[in-house]
């Protein structure tokens, strides 16, 4: 199984820090994510079932990197702070092992650090999409714009599982026309694979 401890991230566009960021993966893909936003301490847990593809793959680098027995830390000599402090670590049979690190220049690595950050920015869109259709829908179409830089920017990692929700938001009349056309434009693209991901093939 997977997991990673993503410390103090913040959400693009975001006043508030996200900060504990959790994830927990079991090995056939199930899993959860825990984080805290802002000056709360109220733990926000959220189920997750990544793709087969992309939990193979996640299994794939733990592997050819030999993380469970390898000595290196991974962590580059140069320092960015800046970016969150990352926890990777794994379990297997009596072996578990975590390491600590903000950058790595061990492209393997870099390649595992980058889906762990895109699975939890992923999944906060999500929620915040689903919060933001419930209780503001006036909110929707900032929601849409910062979930659209994210996924130009590769920012997460199965752009396929923001289609439900984004056609439930394209067919829900009550909500405000500007949002519902932004996200037919966005499942157009995702359907078109005009967004690419961290998970590489």
């Amino acid at each position: 199984a997977g997991e990673s401890l993503l410390h103090g991230l913040p959400r693009p566009g975001e006043v508030d820090y996200t900060e504990g960021v959790e994830i927990d993966l079991a090995s056939d893909g199930t899993g959860e994510l825990r984080f805290k936003r802002g000056e709360s301490d109220e733990i926000i847990d959220l189920k997750l079932k990544l793709l087969p593809s992309t939990m193979e793959r996640i299994r794939t680098l733990y592997g050819v990197t030999g993380f469970l027995t390898s000595k290196d830390n991974y962590q580059s000599k140069k320092h960015f702070a800046n970016l969150g402090w990352v926890t990777l670590s794994a379990r297997e049979g009596g072996l578990t092992r975590e390491v600590r690190l903000n950058y790595s220049e061990n492209r393997l690595i870099k390649e595992l650090y980058d889906i762990f950050r895109a699975i939890a920015t992923q999944q906060m869109h999500l929620f915040d999409i689903d919060n933001a259709e419930q209780y503001q829908p006036l909110d929707l179409p900032t929601q849409l714009r910062v979930l659209e830089r994210d996924l130009e920017l590769e920012r997460i990692a199965e752009p396929e599982q923001m289609l439900a929700a984004l056609r439930n938001i394209n067919s829900n009349d009550a909500l405000p026309l500007i949002a519902r056309n932004h996200a037919k434009r966005i499942v157009e693209k995702i359907e078109k694979k005009k967004f690419k991901s961290p998970v590489k093939k």
